[in-house]
């Protein structure tokens, strides 16, 4: 048989044909729909661009007891350095606040300066021949002679005063918020403002500091760990964890928290201790990971 071809009615059109009444009156909503859904997808990729990363959990390092020592627990500690074979320590409260400095390992003190009654003692550093040390509300901050901590001079400041430490020639100071202030060595000065980072959330209360090991050293205001924090991003780029000493210090006092830490640069090692502790320790810590201190340089 022959191929068969079927012819419609004359009157009748093909049913995709566009032309049919129906289908035509739709044409311009289908335009509409394919415009809106290429829309969307265009949309969906820009909110998953805008959408950060997650970051992975910052690591955290193990450590080593070193000296555990007596610590007088009368002592509201505020800041610590060390100082060759001596350690210095603010004190703080109204009426009681003083800055002594003492042996290490005797833990006998060689002077002490006593503040007014009316200033609240907070963050210390050594830097050169002087001592630097913070009040809190006062917006003063004293020059101390490093050897018999006798004063030198003082400056003011806006804001609270909270920790301090040295990044090479400047002073980094905390207040409480979440940025790094660094500030001047001859005059105090204002220089620049870091902010804080922990897996992209600002991390605030940060309290006492130190320096070592290229990075920027602190613990968070009644929190039991210490962050290490890269000085030119502000980012923490690990964590100590010392739940386990904080525990041994369990008081009826809320405010007896962890706080005073001190790089020892001839033990290569941290100094620990906090608000009414008894003890104080010499802490050896786990490198830095390489990863995360190529990020410091």
């Amino acid at each position: 048989m022959g191929n068969t071809t079927v012819i419609p009615p004359k009157n009748v059109r093909a049913i995709n044909d566009l032309s049919f009444p129906i289908l035509a009156s739709l044409k311009p909503v289908l335009r509409i729909c394919r415009f809106s859904a290429m829309l969307l997808c265009a949309s969906i990729l820009l909110i998953a661009n805008t959408i950060p990363k997650a970051e992975a959990q910052t690591p955290t390092l193990n450590y080593k007891v070193l000296l555990d020592l007596p610590h007088r627990p009368y002592k509201f500690t505020q800041g610590l350095d060390s100082d060759g074979e001596h350690l210095i320590e603010s004190s703080g409260l109204y009426g009681k606040s003083f800055v002594h400095r003492y042996h290490k390992l005797s833990g006998d003190v060689l002077h002490r300066f006593s503040l007014p009654r009316r200033q609240f003692a907070e963050g210390l550093v050594r830097l050169g021949d002087s001592v630097f040390l913070l009040t809190w509300k006062a917006g003063l901050a004293y020059r101390l002679s490093a050897h018999d901590l006798r004063p030198q001079g003082s400056y003011r400041f806006r804001g609270e005063g909270w920790g301090l430490a040295k990044w090479k020639h400047l002073l980094v100071m905390s207040d409480g918020s979440s940025q790094l202030q660094l500030r001047s060595s001859q005059n105090f000065q204002l220089q620049e403002k870091i902010t804080v980072f922990e897996d992209g959330r600002e991390v605030h209360q940060l309290n006492d500091l130190t320096v070592g090991l290229d990075v920027i050293w602190a613990n968070v205001w009644h929190q039991t760990y210490i962050l290490a924090i890269a000085p030119e991003s502000g980012r923490v780029i690990a964590r100590l964890e010392l739940d386990e000493l904080a525990q041994r210090q369990l008081s009826n006092n809320p405010e007896h928290v962890l706080n005073g830490l001190a790089w020892d640069p001839e033990q290569n090692a941290l100094w620990v201790t906090g608000k009414g502790w008894n003890r104080r320790y010499l802490l050896q810590l786990d490198p830095l990971p390489v990863s995360q201190r190529r990020q410091t340089n």
